[in-house]
């Protein structure tokens, strides 16, 4: 199988883990920010989200979230990976 091509740096595929389509909206937070985003795909790995803020690489944020159909809410902590005009790419940090 080849390895896909990035589109937006025309770079080889650096995720470990496939993404899925998925729509939710979130919040994000640290110490210098707070904004609203929207959250279009997700992994065990990372997400990518949709806002309007700007958020550079390397920042630290943490994202409350809730899935469709739990109860529970999820808040995740997660480093910038990439930034484009739609939105920011999201590595999770799992303790």
């Amino acid at each position: 199988m080849e390895n896909q091509i990035c589109p937006i740096a025309n770079c080889p595929e650096r995720r470990r883990a496939a993404r899925a389509p998925y729509r939710t909206p979130v919040h994000y937070f640290n110490a210098a920010l707070a904004g609203k985003g929207t959250v279009t795909d997700i992994s065990s790995e990372g997400l990518f989200m949709e806002t309007a803020s700007a958020l550079n690489v390397g920042d630290q944020i943490n994202i409350d979230f809730q899935f469709r159909n739990s109860r529970h809410p999820m808040n995740i902590e997660g480093q910038i990976a990439r930034s484009v005009p739609a939105g920011v790419g999201v590595r999770f940090l799992w303790p």
